[in-house]
């Protein structure tokens, strides 16, 4: 008997279930079809991202995940100095949804491609708007005024708080940031994506990582009394703030918020993505911190004085060959000038990059009986790297051992 009743009601349940169904098969229908598409649509129709350096599209696919596609508009193995889009390009990019470029003056091309996406629906973001950017000067004198760092003693260049008036107590925990952020960037990730505001400008006035107050990102003169070059194209800031792997975060932070603001639906998956990627980048720093504390000597001569955030942060001095741009030749007596300095100062390495020419670089090795390093100043990749699958953090941590070997003879 309970056998029976049991399946009575059984019975009954399923022809209940049934007849609610059909009353409600049109709605249930028709729902059932918009969140199909929904779905389809999120999962065919990523995000196109156009971008014009190497890190910006790394950190863009990063952060993005599956919801964005990303290309980089400046070709393997060319210069971004000098680069200048074809008309097939900028269409391309005019028919994307987000256009990420470096700013800073670094990108010639730049403002002519956003003239091209006036009018188009195409959001454009300066990566590194907001951003600490330290000077750049023009004069090439290798003289020491200074102590061997060219700075006032105990590195604080002549000031008490940093050049933004913040006290020297940089440890990632900032009591408030020079925007009146409560522990906006402290790393600790107590708050919604590492407790920055959504309008902030990123732009960290201190040492993010608790690196004593020994670099205010604006040096008047470099650390040998000179600036690492000659008259360059992108004004008096250095623009390379990808080098440092703690303003890259600010650079990766800007991209996360224009990816938010198109696809809200996936913004938990872009504050996770761009959460790990912030944690290696602090792993990174500290990589790059160490082994400058561990350095016996300071200074590499480079091909173009591309290094200035290094200097800024880590205290490795650089001396360009050619200016901050690889366009910017240097006349006869500025390349005596490095050979004499290298000799002065017993640089036995001359570093090379990998997609700057190296024959002003090769007279200056030759000359002075050096012995040739590579750096990647990973404004583009080579066909070599895309071969290896190499990334940000793999050509970043391949220079932290280039540096290795320059900076202990």
């Amino acid at each position: 008997m309970k056998r029976v009743k049991a399946s009575l009601f059984s019975s009954m349940l399923v022809a209940s279930a049934f007849l609610v169904a059909c009353g409600a098969d049109e709605d249930t229908t028709d729902q059932g079809q918009e969140g199909g598409e929904e779905a389809v649509e999120e999962t065919e129709d990523p995000l196109l991202v156009y971008t014009t350096l190497y890190p910006l599209e790394d950190f863009a696919a990063k952060i993005g995940g599956d919801h964005v596609e990303v290309e980089n508009i400046v070709p393997v193995g060319a210069d971004a100095h000098t680069f200048e889009p074809t008309a097939q390009q900028m269409i391309r990019v005019a028919e994307g949804d987000l256009f990420v470029y470096n700013g800073a003056g670094f990108e010639g091309f730049a403002s002519q491609i956003k003239e091209v996406l006036e009018g188009e629906n195409v959001k454009i973001i300066e990566a590194a708007e907001g951003i600490e950017l330290i000077d750049y000067h023009h004069d090439h004198d290798h003289g020491h005024e200074e102590d061997d760092h060219g700075h006032e003693d105990d590195h604080d260049h002549g000031h008490e708080e940093d050049d933004h008036g913040h006290e020297d107590d940089h440890d990632h925990g900032h009591e408030e940031d020079e925007h009146g952020h409560e522990d906006d960037h402290d790393h600790g990730h107590e708050e919604d994506d590492h407790g920055h505001e959504e309008d902030h400008d990123h732009g960290h006035e201190e040492d993010d990582h608790g690196h004593e107050d020994d670099h205010d990102h604006g040096h008047e003169e470099d650390d040998h009394g000179h600036d690492h070059g000659h008259d360059h194209d992108h004004g008096d800031e250095d623009p390379h703030v990808w080098l440092d792997p703690v303003r890259a975060i600010e650079l990766a932070e800007n991209i996360k918020l224009a990816l938010i603001e198109l696809r809200p639906e996936a913004e938990e998956d872009f504050r996770a993505n761009f959460e790990g990627l912030e944690e290696e980048l602090l792993e990174l720093d500290e990589e790059f911190q160490t082994m400058a504390d561990e350095k016996s000597q300071d200074t590499i001569i480079v091909s173009h004085a591309g290094y200035g955030y290094w200097e800024n942060r880590y205290g490795i001095k650089q001396v360009g060959i050619s200016g901050i741009s690889p366009s910017n030749e240097p006349s006869i007596q500025q390349v005596q000038e490095t050979i004499n300095f290298a000799e002065e100062n017993n640089i036995n390495h001359v570093m090379f990059e990998q997609n700057i020419p190296t024959n002003i670089a090769e007279t200056v090795r030759e000359q002075v009986g050096a012995e040739d390093l590579w750096l990647h100043n990973l404004e583009a990749l080579t066909e070599e790297d895309i071969e290896n699958g190499e990334d940000y953090f793999s050509l970043m941590r391949r220079n932290i051992e280039v540096l290795e070997t320059a900076l202990h003879d």
